[in-house]
């Protein structure tokens, strides 16, 4: 898996992907960097959920 889709990374994506990966945030980023499919996947499932909590957010104002 590649990360093709390089959407913005926003401050402390990489800290909640290192939580999620139970790694520190700078090994996260690599891995992310890397290519590693578990990384990429769950960079992507952050960035999905952004999207949708915040199109959720406004809807709802």
């Amino acid at each position: 898996m590649i990360n093709e889709k390089k959407e913005k990374i926003y401050y402390g994506d990489y800290q909640l992907l290192g939580e999620m990966l139970n790694a520190s945030s700078h090994a996260a980023r690599m891995r992310y960097k890397r290519n590693e499919k578990k990384a990429v996947k769950a960079m992507e499932t952050i960035q999905e959920h952004r999207k949708n909590l915040i199109k959720s957010y406004k809807e709802n104002k």
